[in-house]
């Protein structure tokens, strides 16, 4: 067993939580206590430009804690964003991504850390039923995730989760993955290295309410529909076969009300009925196809992915420069 002091990096996005991030990081801070002898710490959090207090409160933090950084966005650019940008400045040889809201348990760590010296380059954490999330949720979760199943060739855990460790090697190879839409639960599995798996039960609120509204589930379903599967365009030409044999139906039909003198009602609802389905199909190939032409155009602008309002190594800085300024002045 390799006995060397490694630096263990715990990234955190956090959005609009000033309420529960002073409670998060002192239970944090007591879970990983132990472990000092054999680990060095840092906490990385990243405010995803949050309205409140937020940011005071991981000043305080900082400055209170040296282990502690932070970054601070100059708008909301979304949680999965907020992750990767934590762990594009984390420095860790082991790193640990994890909600700020008290829901992922810290008492879990050392259980992935344990993983972790097995040999695992990712250790996952599989969330227990919630049974405070109402059935829709619940519900429309598994249809989510079923339908990705289905669409995807990578294999995604329904009940996996954000909250999970990884080695600085499965680190660098995230890192090289540049699109612009980030689901990084299917990135990392999409890495392919031997994960381990570790069950938790999800926490109650302690402070604060949820941020996850009905848009944001739909904006992280379509990011992860859209980024790891194309077949959403082959459907879209199945369904365009489909829409053309329903009209060569209708034609066959209608020859044969022609055949027979006769031209039943029935015969110009079906007319009406496929001139409707054929139009829709068009449409919603073309909404499929604009959505992916859309990704293409966002990534090809190559804006940034996110812009950094403040952050810790500006405070240092200012700091080094205020501590200069007085011994100049004495």
């Amino acid at each position: 067993m390799d006995h060397a002091v490694k630096k263990l990096s715990i990234v955190c996005p956090a959005f609009q939580e000033e309420e529960v991030l002073p409670l998060f990081h002192r239970e944090i801070a007591a879970v990983l206590a132990p472990l000092e002898h054999a680990y060095q710490f840092e906490f990385i959090y990243v405010d995803d430009g949050s309205r409140d207090r937020t940011l005071q409160v991981l000043e305080n933090l900082a400055a209170q804690d040296p282990r502690v950084r932070f970054f601070s966005f100059s708008r909301n650019f979304g949680k999965d964003v907020a992750l990767f940008a934590g762990l594009e400045h984390a420095t860790g040889d082991l790193i640990v991504t994890m909600d700020s809201d008290l829901q992922h348990p810290p008492a879990v760590i050392p259980q992935l850390l344990e993983k972790a010296r097995e040999g695992y380059e990712v250790v996952m954490t599989i969330r227990g039923d919630n049974w405070r999330l109402g059935p829709f949720k619940r519900n429309a979760a598994r249809v989510f995730y079923g339908v990705l199943r289905m669409l995807s060739d990578t294999e995604i855990r329904p009940a996996g989760s954000d909250f999970l460790l990884m080695t600085r090697k499965a680190l660098g190879s995230l890192l090289q993955m540049r699109e612009r839409h980030r689901f990084f639960k299917g990135m990392v599995h999409w890495l392919g290295y031997p994960q381990a798996e570790v069950p938790f039960k999800v926490e109650q609120r302690k402070a604060g309410t949820t941020k996850f509204t009905f848009r944001r589930l739909v904006n992280l379903a379509s990011d992860g529909i859209f980024s790891f599967s194309r077949a959403p365009l082959r459907l879209s030409l199945v369904v365009g076969a489909l829409a053309i044999g329903w009209s060569f139906v209708c034609s066959l039909l209608w020859l044969i009300a022609l055949f027979c003198a006769a031209e039943p009602p029935v015969l110009g609802m079906l007319n009406l009925i496929s001139s409707f389905f054929l139009g829709g199909c068009i449409l919603s190939s073309l909404g499929v196809v604009g959505e992916y032409v859309g990704r293409i155009y966002e990534q090809v602008k190559e804006r940034p992915l996110y812009i950094l309002k403040k952050s810790s190594n500006d405070a240092a800085a200012e700091a080094v420069r205020t501590s200069a300024d007085r011994r100049n002045a004495a």
